[in-house]
């Protein structure tokens, strides 16, 4: 697909959301939007973007980001992990669903070797689990977004570390007199399958989010110093957050350094930081952007696929479009691929990213902005963030 076949097509979608999303639509007409102008490379910031806070269940905006008739035809919300317990609702039909998995697929294929090895430890929770953690919005059910990718990895052998404790859930329903489920990881689990596939040699990707994997292999690194020598045939995939120490109702209590946790992982089993692959992706949009260690950086460096979308960064304070390197701003996430049935073709997230280069990785080769994430936005952060927090500069 061509750069300028995403432009027509991004062209389009604008015109097509603003006129089926009464949201959208103000949104355009409160920037007094030309649809009529050719979208162009220079003018990407000038696409008139959705605030992650419209998503967010509290402010009760998320079904009237719902396109056109599409609310009908949803088989589901998806929700996103939230420590404060005010998540992102979106709503999302089978075929925007497919499109976010082939984001996925893209990346895992791209920067690690996803097709080509059959043996996965996933830190993360199997369907049967998946399909209790549900809440319930406007009558439809809203589950994780994880629900709609796993099956990406269907046909391979997958270790799901993350369990359900029966006899835990007992005691502790004993001692605290409250209903409530001890989930963790299963440590044993873990141990056998790390030892299985040393001894026969066995491919394999260990994937999820850092901080499930910090917190479980750090303490058993520290304490009982076992390493594995798994050079040749084993492979790291980060994601879904969790550097910030936070992941969902986990919270490490501080940061997990990422240039640290690389160290660590390579000293444990024996692996180089070529094993490595993280990915970026938001509830709110269906972009997932990969990425590789970098030396020259002490950090992951990712990539946006030209071919599915764009990226435009926003200074905290003005919001205007940031155009050099180097300068940190708001990420905003640009596609008009898998949002037919909401008003996901732009959306500003909470994310602060810092572009090293517009046009391509000086390390690897790949065309496209490679970006850094550096942190996340706070309601202290500047005057400027009051218009992503409150809905009155937005004039619904």
């Amino acid at each position: 697909m061509s750069s300028s076949k995403v432009l027509e097509d991004l062209s389009r979608v604008v015109r097509e959301t603003a006129s089926d999303c009464e949201i959208y639509k103000k949104q355009c007409v409160n920037i007094e939007y030309d649809f009529d102008a050719t979208v162009k490379e220079p003018a990407l910031g000038e696409i008139p973007y959705v605030p992650w806070s419209f998503f967010k269940q509290s402010n009760n905006l998320f079904k009237n980001l719902i396109r056109g008739d599409s609310f009908e035809k949803l088989s589901f919300w998806m929700e996103s992990s939230s420590t404060c317990g005010d998540p992102s609702i979106v709503g999302r039909l089978d075929s925007d669903i497919e499109v976010l998995k082939e984001n996925y697929n893209t990346v895992f294929n791209s920067f690690s070797k996803k097709d080509d090895v059959n043996n996965l430890i996933l830190f993360a929770p199997g369907m049967a689990i998946i399909n209790k953690i549900r809440h319930n919005f406007h009558g439809k059910d809203a589950y994780l977004l994880y629900k709609s990718i796993v099956d990406i990895w269907d046909g391979k052998n997958v270790n799901f570390l993350l369990q359900f404790f029966l006899a835990k859930t007992i005691r502790k329903m004993i001692t605290t007199r409250k209903a409530r489920a001890v989930i963790g990881i299963n440590g044993k689990l873990l141990k056998s399958e790390l030892n299985r596939i040393e001894r026969k040699g066995i491919p394999t990707i260990m994937a999820n989010s850092p901080l499930w994997m910090h917190k479980v292999l750090n303490d058993y690194y520290q304490k009982e110093n076992r390493t594995f020598d798994l050079s040749e045939h084993f492979y790291i995939i980060t994601g879904g957050g969790g550097w910030d120490g936070t992941k969902g109702r986990v919270k490490l209590g501080y940061n997990v350094n990422k240039e640290e946790f690389i160290e660590q992982m390579c000293d444990m089993f024996h692996i180089t930081t070529d094993k490595f692959c993280d990915n970026f992706a938001a509830t709110e949009s269906p972009l997932a952007c990969g990425g590789h260690w970098s030396k020259r950086y002490n950090d992951f460096v990712l990539h946006v696929n030209h071919e599915k979308g764009r990226i435009v960064i926003r200074d905290v304070e003005s919001l205007e479009p940031i155009k050099a390197t180097g300068e940190p701003g708001i990420l905003e996430l640009i596609t008009p691929y898998g949002v037919d049935s909401y008003a996901g073709v732009a959306v500003l997230l909470d994310d602060i990213v810092q572009v090293e280069n517009w046009e391509q990785c000086p390390e690897c080769g790949r065309v496209g902005a490679i970006f850094r994430v550096i942190g996340r936005l706070t309601p202290s952060i500047g005057k400027g963030c009051s218009s992503l927090f409150s809905l009155d500069s937005h004039k619904l």
